[in-house]
Order: structure tokens, then C-alpha cells, then sequence
């Protein structure tokens, strides 16, 4: 793991006093709740498809509505509403949440309002912080808390969460709008924050902006690695370019696969032998990319799952400019890759350590 361990462990001693930040009510809207708390049964194929039934097969639920915000619980909407900026997912009880980045587990809590919410920080880039509110059940616990006593976390070694592991389930907790007699409508408050280590300030950023790209964040396809430091995307690119042929030869030999694929391998074969910044230099690379964003992202002709988004996750996040630090993916698990999910929390992860570890004479 390329994290630089002290000086992370610097930035968190620094921070152990903001770790209440985000203690605020969030609000949000309706949603019809299905009540079903045992994770196998809510990923069972009948009732997942169910719960997702209405989501975007690219970029999940929708943005909930409410009254306050006189529109959709966008950042925006947010900020208009004069609430905790963040994006409101309406989604129902027990929707199972993922991370959106590699992360440290940073606080688990429940406001004065009675929102439940936890708190991660992106392992490689620790001022970036993610809060899901209104949770009603946490999967994760203080062995994977980087929280109170810190020298005894980073000295004993802390589990990263990745993106392929259930942390909590969505809820309503938390005291809700007059007009919903005080009762909290299910649905996910999602918020991104950028804490300034040297001058102590935290600012909330739109996570909508902070997916491939700059864009909306997609779901994640199970395999790709979007986490790390940026400036090493482009030693992936080339990685993922010296074994394109290879990857490609493993699609199934449909015609709508064969097409794409034909188009992607001209495309390879006309970059050539590029290499580092000659490949985003190149012509080819961007009508390549176009390409593959138009077929998923909006065509959504291949969805998560399937061979070409992930070559599209990689080719697209591997060149996502050096200045946008983290790559969130949806906190929420696509339709059908349920499967890969059955496990709340892989217990027997690898723990890292954030300082050195003296190594025995």
C-alpha cells in the first residue's frame, strides 16, 4: 500500500478534534421503505430487483425531492434549502451502502437529532471525508475504528474498507420534517468534505463532481482499482494498455461484442507503441475513450457487470486528470452484482499499519 505513514499519521493527530464536524440534522424525503434487515435476503436476486427497480442502471437512485429544497436534494438544492450541503439518495430502509473510496473507518455516531451516521476517510488522500446519515444499521465496528484512542489504532494496525464491502444500511433515523410529523422519510444523505490540515478549515464539496471525469459517480464493476495516488493512474493506463489484446480476447463472440470490439483494437492499433503522456497526447486515445463512455455512460448498451464497462472504468479513470484527487464510485451496490456481496465485511482483510512497525533483530 503506497500510503506515506507518517505523514498520515501527522494529518490525524491534527484533526482527532474535528471528529464531531459533522454533527448536524440532515433531511431528506419520502421513499417507500422495504423492511428487511437480513443482508442474504435483501440481496436475494427477487428482492434486490425490487428495491433497485426504479435506479438508473449507470448511476443508481434517484435524487430525492423535497419541499424545503423546492426541488431535487442535490448540493445545490442543499445549499438553497440552507441544509448540511450534500446529495439526498432516495432509497429505502436497508439499502445496502459500500464505500465510495478506500477508507478508513473514522467515527460512528448518532447526533443530538438521533441521526445515525458514520464518518470514512480516503486512505490515501485523508482530507478527503465521506459522511452517510440517517443510517439505521452499522455493519462495521471499533476494530476497524480509527476513532478516540488513535496511538493505539495506528500503533496496533487499522482495516482499511474497500469498495467492495457493505458498511451500513441506509435508514430514516433522525428527527424529521414538521410536515412529515417529525418523522425522517428513508433515504441516504450522502456528504463530502475537504479538510484544510494547515489552516484547520473544512469545506463541503458536490460529490456529483468528484466521479470519472469530474462527473456524476457510477457504480462500481467489483475489479477496478480507482484508489491511489493520482499522479500513478497513468502507470495503470499503460499497464492496462500492454494487455488490451489479451483482455479483449476473453469477450464472448456475440456480434454487438464483436463490433466494439473490433473498434477498440483499430483504436489500439493505431496509439501504437505510446507510452506515459504520449497515450493522453494521442488523438486515437480520446475518440477511444469517447467511444467506450458513449456505448456505457450513455447509451448504457453494457452496464456494470459486463466486460466493456470495466474496460471503460479503467480507461476513462486511469486518465481522469491528476488534479481531481479521489474517483468516488455510487456508495450503493449495481443490479445484479449482488453476488459479490454476500459477506457484510471481509474479517479476514489484511490490516494495515500506519506508522512503521519495528521489524524484530
Amino acid at each position: 500500500m503506497d500510503v506515506t505513514r507518517r505523514k498520515f499519521l501527522e494529518k490525524t493527530a491534527k484533526v482527532v478534534m474535528v471528529s464531531g464536524f459533522a454533527k448536524t440534522f440532515l433531511a431528506g424525503c419520502a421513499s417507500r421503505p422495504l423492511f428487511k434487515k437480513d443482508l442474504a435476503g435483501i440481496l436475494s436476486k427477487d428482492h434486490y430487483d425490487q428495491l433497485t427497480k426504479d435506479w438508473d442502471p449507470v448511476y443508481g437512485p434517484p435524487i430525492q425531492w423535497f419541499s424545503r429544497y423546492g426541488g431535487p436534494g442535490h448540493f445545490a438544492g442543499h445549499i438553497q434549502g440552507g441544509a448540511v450541503p450534500g446529495v439526498d439518495y432516495n432509497v429505502p430502509v436497508h439499502t445496502p451502502l459500500v464505500p465510495m473510496m478506500t477508507s478508513y473507518l473514522r467515527q460512528i455516531s448518532k447526533d443530538e437529532k438521533e441521526v445515525v451516521y458514520i464518518l470514512l476517510i480516503d486512505i490515501y488522500h485523508p482530507a478527503y471525508r465521506i459522511s452517510y446519515g440517517h443510517l439505521n444499521d452499522v455493519l462495521v465496528d471499533e476494530r476497524y475504528l480509527l476513532s478516540g484512542e488513535v496511538m493505539r489504532y495506528l500503533g496496533e494496525g487499522v482495516k482499511p474498507l474497500v469498495r467492495g464491502e457493505i458498511v451500513a444500511l441506509s435508514g430514516n433515523s433522525g428527527l424529521g420534517p414538521m410536515e412529515y410529523g417529525f418523522v425522517q422519510p428513508p433515504h441516504l444523505h450522502l456528504s463530502l468534505y475537504y479538510l484544510n490540515f494547515k489552516n484547520r478549515t473544512m469545506v463541503y464539496l458536490d460529490p456529483e463532481k468528484f466521479g470519472l471525469d469530474g462527473g456524476r459517480p457510477v457504480f462500481w464493476d467489483g475489479e477496478t482499482i480507482l484508489d491511489g495516488e493520482a499522479e500513478k493512474r497513468l502507470t495503470r493506463l499503460e499497464s492496462t494498455f500492454r494487455n488490451f489484446r489479451q483482455k479483449l480476447d476473453l469477450w464472448l463472440p456475440i456480434p454487438e461484442l464483436e463490433e466494439l470490439r473490433g473498434l477498440l483494437m483499430e483504436y489500439h492499433h493505431l496509439i501504437g507503441e505510446a507510452n506515459g503522456r504520449k497515450i493522453l497526447d494521442s488523438k486515437h486515445f480520446h475518440d477511444m475513450r469517447a467511444l467506450l463512455k458513449r456505448v456505457t455512460l450513455e447509451e448504457k448498451r453494457f452496464l456494470p457487470g459486463t466486460r466493456p464497462y470495466s474496460v471503460m472504468l479503467k480507461m476513462v479513470g486511469y486518465s481522469t486528470a491528476e488534479d481531481q484527487k479521489v474517483i468516488l464510485s455510487l456508495p450503493f451496490i449495481a443490479p445484479g452484482l449482488g453476488r459479490m456481496y454476500k459477506k457484510p465485511v471481509f474479517e479476514e482483510g489484511e490490516v494495515h499499519h500506519l506508522i512503521p512497525v519495528p521489524k524484530s533483530s
